[in-house]
């Protein structure tokens, strides 16, 4: 009877590495494995990219070339097929038109001059919107803490429970012999031996089912860190501290984020109704005829120069719709403000009444033990009965199961608390 039990314990014990491992091992492998976490580095990267990107399109010289080639022929003109001046009787497109064909091939440089505003509204954008990245990265990575915390608290419930059920069997053990002792002197009754033996089979049952419930909910541990792994080690205790409420909660910057951004945006609309400036420059060949092509080499340099007048409200459209995209980011800031109070000041409140409950089981708790360790003396005395003891027994492991789960909410509640002190 007891090579089973035996067997299970070298089962559970060979997958143990005895190694403690804590909740901040967790979480440092959550941050590091995080593909969330890795895309805001990557987007971090494009933003900055993307700085330069903007100063190349709007500031750098810009060079190319450029090659054209028109035919526009004529026909019923004395022969000539291409020319810039053909016979009135001539059969073609008009020439001033097509100025008789095209044959070009230019470099070109272009250079956008005095655009500064331009630039620095565009530099202000990729600034507020690397900020925002930050934000939703540091964000990103609160979130992760608290849902490895809350995975890794109730993993340790069932690792509780499991230890429970471990100290509750072996002690079934050592009273399942002496019990066996006292029906071989006539002190105690089959009866009570054989009770004791169903308990003994049920507590091994329980064990098995606390053990795979401590497996499951760590391998769940392993997936939210990114940890391959299927081995099966102990987790340490925790014991989470209040942190004090922030002078300015972080969850409200990314609205102050999002009104900044729409403000970058509206900035860099409005410099469209500056003046445009830009220098250029071509050189190579350009003709409307072969005809002594090969002198047709040169060169041409200018200055272009664009202002917009009238654009149909343009501006004060966009302005308005600026303004009510603000008013929806204050609102949702507004919002998020009641609630974060509401759920710092609910989480308050529950944990005093956990606090007060966990005191409450930690005396019961102490009383129960005294109690049971004078119904173990009265039943080897024979003076109280298997079933008395049994019932006793199991009321001491509800009470045990109750104070690990009161225990662990409180420390959940912690844990909710300290998400939103942030």
């Amino acid at each position: 009877m007891k090579f089973p039990k035996i067997l299970f314990l070298v089962a559970c014990l060979s997958h143990i590495v005895f190694a403690q491992y804590n909740i901040d091992y967790f979480i440092t492998k959550a941050l590091e494995n995080s593909p969330q976490i890795k895309n805001y580095n990557n987007l971090f990267l494009i933003n900055n990219l993307q700085k330069k990107l903007d100063e190349a399109q709007n500031s750098a010289f810009q060079v190319y070339l450029t090659g054209d080639y028109l035919l526009a022929p004529y026909f019923n003109n004395n022969g000539h097929l291409v020319s810039t001046n053909p016979d009135p009787k001539a059969i073609g497109y008009d020439v001033g038109i097509t100025n008789g064909g095209l044959y070009s091939a230019l470099i070109n440089v272009d250079k956008n001059i005095f655009n500064g505003p331009l630039l620095d509204a565009l530099n202000n954008q990729r600034t507020i919107q690397g900020k925002s990245y930050e934000n939703q990265l540091n964000t990103e990575k609160h979130i992760l803490r608290k849902t490895v915390t809350d995975q890794y608290l109730n993993t340790l419930q069932n690792f509780e429970l499991y230890k429970l059920s471990k100290e509750i069997d072996g002690n079934l053990e050592n009273q399942l012999k002496i019990t066996a002792d006292l029906v071989q002197k006539g002190i105690a009754k089959v009866q009570d031996y054989l009770l004791l033996k169903v308990e003994t089979k049920s507590q091994q049952i329980n064990l098995n089912q606390t053990w795979q419930n401590y497996k499951n909910g760590l391998f769940q541990l392993y997936s939210i860190c990114g940890i391959k792994d299927t081995g099966t080690i102990m987790i340490d205790s925790v014991n989470l501290t209040l942190t004090a409420p922030p002078d300015s909660s972080k969850f409200l910057r990314q609205f102050y984020l999002d009104s900044l951004n729409t403000i970058a945006q509206q900035s860099v609309f409005e410099t469209k109704y500056l003046p445009q400036i830009k220098l250029f420059f071509n050189t190579g060949l350009s003709a409307v005829e072969i005809d002594n092509i090969q002198r047709r080499f040169g060169l041409s340099a200018g200055i272009s120069f664009s202002l917009p007048i009238l654009d149909g409200d343009q501006r004060d459209i966009t302005r308005q719709q600026s303004l009510i995209a603000e008013k929806i980011t204050d609102d949702y800031k507004n919002y998020a403000a009641k609630n974060i109070f509401t759920q710092r000041r609910d989480a308050e409140n529950r944990i005093k009444s956990l606090r007060n409950n966990l005191d409450d089981f930690k005396n019961q708790t102490e009383d129960y033990k005294k109690l049971l360790n004078i119904s173990l003396e009265q039943l080897e005395k024979g003076n109280m009965s298997m079933i008395e003891y049994l019932t006793e027994l199991r009321n001491y492991i509800d009470l045990q199961k109750n104070y690990i789960s009161t225990e662990i909410n409180y420390q959940l509640e912690i844990s909710n608390y300290n998400y939103w002190n942030w």
